[in-house]
């Protein structure tokens, strides 16, 4: 998996009117390891089980080191801001002074401290004394992260048939409280396994990173190493109902333009939204608000390519990216005068290659249809050329019986010695 931060050139002006200005830095090459423990086989043909994921980094693939310095949102104070923005006055005020004096609304640290080992905030010390606040010491983008078990259990389908691989509930429910029915549905495949016999329609998955399910659109076939697949894309995964009105209930509190999701609930209540790296396939909206921004497909699609037979994931581009919602805060001094702008903070970029074993194994898979069309012909010849081998033999049985017969009976009449009748005149 690699990562990709984004560094703000010119924070300095955000007041001025000046477009933020943003540069790509990366990638920091990472090996993601996810396992499934705590596994519980069902009676039902599901199985139940938890998630923990493993990070490594790859200094030795990596094209950047992590020692790099980046300036970037300062996302502490912007959420403590955001969480606070309806309470009343004194507390709000209290707030807005602390964080005045401690913290800053853009920091400049190195990509390892953002990543992986967090940064120090001076509003995390003073909320940690609160009782009752579970805050953690510093910030980072994956800091507590490693090495540990996400909380929630997932239940997935097990039975070999159309339905296998299918996500039936998250943290027992069918249902999430992150969205309005019928958004909130715990539906599709659990993104590692996909049915049987895929169709040329649509493709569902549900992603706990999201906390929804996501349909992706079949757009073409392909042959990888000889494979012929089946290509989902995801152009319209964050639509909010611009694109498909179905998908107007993943608004939230006001719907922004297409192309961006609102995750702020699932993301401890952080003005957070996600979408394709660099705004791809989103309204221009958001990239005529900042520079920097250059989408490419061939770079940041996110899509799917399945053998339809057996499900089996045979490319991916899970190209997905992390922004912040900057706005003016009513009651917090930190956030007076500032622009609205979605800032983006760093993509992740994960693809899958399909292996030379597996491709073998998926060729039979496809062949088999063939194969056994020519073994059905072969045995149906087969077949024929020992019913015809059996009635030519018994011709010839009966040629040669009949040929004797006839022989022994000319033989007989010349062996008996049988005399003409006289005739009497």
């Amino acid at each position: 998996m690699d990562l990709y931060l984004f560094n703000w050139t010119n924070p300095e002006e955000l007041r001025s009117s000046v477009k933020p200005r943003f540069e790509e830095v990366g990638p920091y090459r990472v090996k993601e390891v996810k396992e499934k423990t705590n596994l519980t086989w069902n009676e039902n043909n599901t199985i139940s089980y938890m998630v923990k994921k493993l990070y490594y980094y790859d200094e030795g693939s990596s094209p950047r080191q992590l020692d790099d310095l980046v300036t970037t949102i300062n996302p502490v104070p912007l959420t403590v801001a955001y969480q606070a923005r309806n309470y009343n006055y004194f507390p709000k005020r209290f707030l807005s002074m602390t964080m005045s004096g401690i913290s800053n609304l853009y920091v400049t640290r190195t990509a390892r401290q953002i990543l992986f080992d967090g940064y120090n905030d001076g509003i995390l010390s003073v909320l940690s004394q609160f009782p009752g606040l579970n805050v953690k010491d510093k910030f980072g983008l994956f800091y507590g992260k490693n090495d540990t078990i996400d909380p929630a259990v997932y239940n997935m389908y097990t039975k070999t048939d159309e339905k296998f691989g299918k996500q039936l509930t998250w943290n027992y429910k069918n249902y999430t409280d992150f969205y309005t029915p019928p958004c909130n549905e715990i539906k599709g495949s659990a993104t590692e396994f996909y049915p049987l016999n895929v169709n040329k329609t649509t493709l569902l998955f549900y992603s706990s990173e999201l906390c929804k399910y996501a349909e992706l659109q079949f757009v073409g076939e392909e042959t990888i190493k000889g494979v012929q697949g089946y290509r989902f894309s995801g152009d319209h995964i964050f639509d909010n109902g611009d694109l498909h009105p179905k998908n107007r209930c993943f608004c939230r509190e006001t719907c922004v333009p297409s192309g961006v999701l609102d995750v702020s609930k699932c993301r401890q209540n952080s003005p957070s939204y996600v979408s394709l790296p660099h705004f791809f396939a989103a309204d221009p909206y958001y990239r005529e608000l900042i520079d920097g921004m250059q989408p490419d497909r061939k770079k940041h699609e996110f899509y799917i390519v399945i053998e339809p037979k057996s499900g089996i994931i045979m490319d991916i581009g899970a190209n997905m990216q992390l922004n912040m919602l900057l706005e003016p805060i009513r009651g917090f001094a930190l956030y007076q005068d500032v622009p609205k702008v979605f800032i983006p903070m760093f993509y992740f970029a994960q693809h899958i290659e399909l292996k030379d074993d597996l491709a073998a194994n998926l060729r039979l898979i496809q062949r088999f249809p063939e194969f056994l069309t020519y073994a059905s012909i072969s045995f149906i010849a087969l077949g024929i050329v020992v019913i015809v081998g059996t009635v030519c033999s018994m011709l010839k049985v009966c040629s040669s019986t009949e040929g004797s017969i006839k022989k022994i009976t000319e033989k007989f009449y010349e062996e008996i010695p049988f005399q003409e009748k006289n005739t009497v005149t």
